[in-house]
Order: C-alpha cells, then sequence, then structure tokens
C-alpha cells in the first residue's frame, strides 16, 4: 500500500446526521447515521487508484465499518463500488476526474451491478467537509463532450445512505449528475440490439436517502442535477442547478421499449414518499420537472423552489405513453412557495436570421415551444415565409448548449400541461392534478416577465399559424 493511504483506528466523524421529514400525513426518517468507525483511511495529494480504495472498502466493510477520507488534490478515479457501513469523507480543496479508460463513465456506484441480483447495501454516506459551499469538493465532468454518458454518482439497491456538499462541473452530458435507478438485472441484448432487462427485479430501488448542499453547472437540458428514475423516501434540500434542470422526478425514460415502464404492475420501481425543499435553477428548464410514464408516484412534497431566467421554476407534465391505457399519474403531490424572476427581456428580432441567443436564456424541448409568446412565434412565421424554399421551423430556434434541444424565453413559473385547464384535469388518461399555490401566492421578480402565472396544456399553441394545438392537446 502506498504511503500515502494511511490508516487510523479512530477518526473525528462527520455526517450529515438523523434527517426527518412530514410529507403528507407521514413523519419519516429519511437517514440516521449507523456507521461504525472501526478504522479511518486516508489518501492525500490526489495519489490513489480506484482499485486500491475498493479493496480498502471491501476490508473496512468487512471488519463492520468504516471511514475512507480524501485530503485535498486531484484525484483521477474509475468507478468506486461502496459498500455497506462505509463513509467517503471529503475534505476542502478536493477535486475528482472520472477515469475513462476501459469505457468507464461513472464515479461513485452505490448498489448497482446488472449482472447478478446482490443483497442490499445500507448505511453508506459521501460527504463533504466543509459546510462553506465555496469548499464543497467537486467532480469535473470536463474530460467528456457535450452529450456523452457521465454519472458522478449512480444509486441503486441501497438503503439508508446519504449525499452532500458537492459542486458538479458538468460539460451539457447525457445522464443525471445523481442517478436514482434500481439495480435491474440484464439480461443481453435482443436481435435489434436492444438492451432488455428482468422485469422482476425492478422492486430493487433505492431507499432512505438524503441528497442535500449540491450545486451543478453545465447541466443538459434533457438531464438534471438529481434524477430517481425510482425511489422510496428520498429527501433532498438546498439543490442549484445552472440550465437544465436541478430536480427530475420521472421513472425512466418513457420509450416504446423502455423496461422500467414495462413492468405490469404500475408501483414496481416508482417514485414515492419524496420531501424536496430550496431548489433553485438558473438560465434552464426548470427547478423541479415532474413526469410519471407508467407508473402511479404517490406522496410528494416539495417547498422553496426558485427559478431565474429559466423556462419555468415547477413543470408538471402528463404522461404521454401509447396505448393510454399504460399511463401513471402524481397523486398525493403538493407544491409550495413559487418564485420565478426574469430579468432578461423577450426581445425577439435581430432583423435578419434567427432569435437571438442572449435574449433566449431558457431551455427546452417541443413542447415548452408551443407555449411561446405569440410575439416571439409571429417573428419565426416571419423569417420563415421570407425564405423559399420555406424552412423547418425548428431549424430556426436556436439550440440549447449541449445541441439536442432549444433557447427560448421564460414562459410561466408553473407549466401544467398534466391538466387541460385551471379547472379542468380532461378525460384523457395521463393527465392529473396536483395541489400548487393559488396565483396570488406565486412570487414573481425582477420586472421582465408579463404573461400568466401558471399556464395549462389547453393553451399550447401551432408555431407556425397560432391555432390550437389540438393534436398535443389532446393526444
Amino acid at each position: 500500500m502506498t504511503s500515502l493511504c494511511l490508516h487510523f483506528s479512530t477518526y473525528a466523524q462527520r455526517t450529515v446526521g438523523t434527517t426527518r421529514a412530514t410529507v403528507g400525513t407521514k413523519n419519516l426518517t429519511f437517514f440516521i447515521d449507523k456507521v461504525t468507525v472501526n478504522e479511518t483511511v486516508v489518501y492525500r495529494d490526489g495519489i490513489a487508484t480506484a482499485s486500491q480504495i475498493n479493496s480498502e472498502i471491501d476490508r473496512l466493510s468487512g471488519l463492520g465499518g468504516g471511514v475512507i477520507k480524501f485530503n485535498p488534490g486531484t484525484y483521477t478515479l474509475g468507478q468506486i463500488n461502496l459498500k455497506s457501513n462505509i463513509r467517503i469523507e471529503i475534505g476542502n480543496n478536493v477535486k475528482f476526474i472520472i477515469d475513462r479508460s476501459g469505457g468507464n463513465n461513472t464515479l461513485f456506484n452505490l448498489g448497482r451491478n446488472s449482472s447478478t441480483n446482490q443483497a442490499v447495501i445500507s448505511n453508506v454516506e459521501i460527504i463533504g467537509a466543509s459546510e462553506s459551499s465555496s469548499t464543497w469538493f467537486e467532480i469535473d465532468l470536463s474530460n467528456f463532450a457535450p452529450l456523452e454518458t457521465a454519472t458522478p454518482f449512480k444509486v441503486a439497491y441501497v438503503k439508508n445512505f446519504a449525499i452532500s456538499r458537492f459542486i458538479i462541473t458538468d460539460n451539457y452530458t447525457l445522464n443525471p449528475s445523481v442517478f436514482l435507478v434500481a439495480d435491474s438485472k440484464f439480461l443481453g441484448r435482443d436481435s435489434s440490439g436492444r438492451l432488455n432487462y428482468d422485469l422482476s427485479t425492478f422492486n430493487r430501488i433505492p431507499m432512505q436517502g438524503v441528497v442535500k448542499n449540491a450545486k451543478a453547472t453545465g447541466i443538459g437540458t434533457g438531464y438534471a442535477l438529481v434524477q430517481p428514475f425510482s425511489g422510496k423516501r428520498i429527501y433532498m434540500e438546498n439543490l442549484e442547478g445552472e440550465q437544465g434542470i436541478t430536480v427530475r422526478l420521472e421513472p425512466g425514460s418513457g420509450k416504446a421499449n423502455d423496461d422500467l415502464n414495462l413492468t405490469s404492475n404500475q408501483k414496481m420501481g416508482s417514485i414515492d414518499d419524496i420531501y424536496i425543499k430550496n431548489v433553485s435553477n438558473k438560465l434552464g428548464f426548470c427547478a423541479l420537472f415532474i413526469k410519471p410514464h407508467s407508473k402511479i408516484c404517490n406522496n410528494i412534497y416539495a417547498t422553496d423552489l426558485y427559478a431565474e431566467n429559466s423556462l419555468s421554476t415547477l413543470y408538471i407534465a402528463s404522461a404521454s405513453l401509447l396505448p393510454q391505457s399504460r399511463r401513471g399519474k402524481f397523486t398525493n403531490a403538493t407544491f409550495e412557495n413559487i418564485t420565478f424572476k426574469q430579468t432578461i427581456t423577450n426581445t425577439v428580432s435581430n432583423g435578419t436570421n434567427n432569435l437571438v441567443a442572449s435574449n433566449y436564456p431558457a431551455d427546452t424541448g417541443i413542447e415548452g415551444l408551443r407555449f411561446m409568446t405569440e410575439l416571439a412565434r409571429q417573428k419565426l412565421v416571419t423569417v420563415r415565409n421570407s425564405r423559399s424554399p420555406k424552412p423547418g421551423v425548428y431549424s430556426l430556434i436556436i439550440k440549447d448548449a449541449g445541441g439536442q434541444r432549444y433557447k427560448t424565453h421564460p414562459i410561466a413559473p408553473i407549466m401544467f400541461t398534466a391538466k387541460f385547464s385551471q379547472n379542468t384535469i380532461g378525460n384523457i388518461t395521463g393527465r392529473y392534478n396536483v395541489n400548487i399555490p393559488n396565483e396570488s401566492a406565486i412570487t414573481v421578480q425582477g420586472g421582465a416577465f408579463s404573461g400568466d402565472k401558471v399556464v395549462y396544456r389547453n393553451e399550447a399553441r401551432v408555431i407556425t399559424t397560432g391555432a390550437s394545438d389540438d393534436d398535443y392537446i389532446y393526444e
């Protein structure tokens, strides 16, 4: 063992500590520090390998518990596999870079082994040493190009876990930074190359966990700082995102061949008992996005949501799977204390070409473009009609930083596309209602926003005509 890996019998403990909150009618415990520190192993000056660290984790877990500590330095590491009763303590001025050799794209792995049905791991924590955000540890993804896959934290079949005090310097990569997934068993590829999983294993999910005190920059539009595909009893607090989405409650991708959403039981691998507090987003899609796909997701509470020059603060999306009988919903879900700040005005003309990038700070997919202001729509129509042959409308809209989706102006504090109108859910399967504040209780700041505080699905318009977009509204 390198001389820079030091062993101690005792070490001062750091932990987020016992975390409790009320969600709906449930008084829930999300994390309890149960790590017994029989020994502490210290790495310093960036000198360590994943192989060394994983060996020490196995040994300490076998002893009944211990701490792995990283002192200041830049560490380039392959996948670190956490085991039961282990705490990772990370000092000030520590940076991690993911070692990509062999195709690796994950740094910390908590309970994910797709080839075997391993036992659940329990009592795991990863924590930065300092409460000050200026000295949280960093995971730098600049060695990944936009749209490459990178996963700083993969969280799967683990119970009683906490991750806190970190910064993600992203580069518009694919995958959420903290990705909560089922430890589903991989069965291989079929003749068409599609990935297949054992549908009976999607109940092996993250349970009883905390993600708090974190921020990310350069988030890809379709991705997030934190996203549970699956998870039960998860607490999220003090999370800040720049671009993309900060917290995304969305089980799976929702594509036709998405195995998670092919399970016959709509509760298998769902998202339940979630507490969210103090989540913000700037120059992106939204602070909080929810979409159920085929799952019945239940008992969600979120408060103190903030967005600045983003598309929205809270985006409540409808299930859109086909056939409609597969579609799920969110139940017993409450969202409070919504703030929306817009300081960049909706200037739309640069005289010749498409929209002005600096005046279109928000990220969106095609759905968000259906709710553009009439001013923005008319600009697009004017430019399109001035050309022969007429270009496709979407080719005129500036792409986001990842080049996969679009830039537009802020739309509204709440985008409620899971509901037909303020007074009507609608009779399409996949629509649902959640509890949102009265419009008088939604805070708008910055002086530039003048639209409705909540927009509903029936307000969608065809970009080129301005007519009601019935194909979308009633899909």
